[in-house]
């Protein structure tokens, strides 16, 4: 009888041994479902302005030289996008340190450079150029 209820001990710990494993084996399993894609680059709201060569700014008007597919371009994201749609490879580029933060969107195989900055910052002036000694 002892050596019965020894043997029922041991098959009830193997079984509950197997089910902890395949329970932690089942949580360590990636998802089956699909990936989730990355969320789209967040912007602050507000207008926004092309970067100059001096530290002016021009408007977004200047991107409807390139074509008219480039009319209402609001944001550095909605351009990039456009461009993606045409097939050109687009980089975005965010420049935070200093004190202009800005974003670049380039596409060389479309022939375009243009750095984008927010309206509060162009409104400012840019800062003094330093002397040379």
């Amino acid at each position: 009888m002892i050596n019965s209820m020894g043997s029922k001990f041991t098959w009830i710990a193997i079984l509950m041994l197997f089910a902890v494993v395949s329970v932690s084996a089942e949580a360590a399993q990636p998802s089956k479902t699909k990936a989730a894609k990355a969320p789209p680059l967040t912007e602050d709201p507000g207008p926004w302005l092309l970067a100059g060569r001096e530290g002016e700014c021009a408007p977004l008007s200047l991107l409807e030289r390139k074509g008219p597919d480039f009319s209402n371009i609001q944001s550095p994201s909605q351009l990039a996008e456009k461009l993606r749609a045409k097939g050109h490879k687009t980089e975005i580029k965010e420049y935070k340190a200093g004190t202009r933060p800005a974003v670049e969107v380039r596409a060389p195989s479309a022939g375009l450079y243009v750095m984008f900055v927010k309206k509060e910052f162009c409104d400012k002036a840019p800062p003094p150029a330093e002397k040379k000694k």
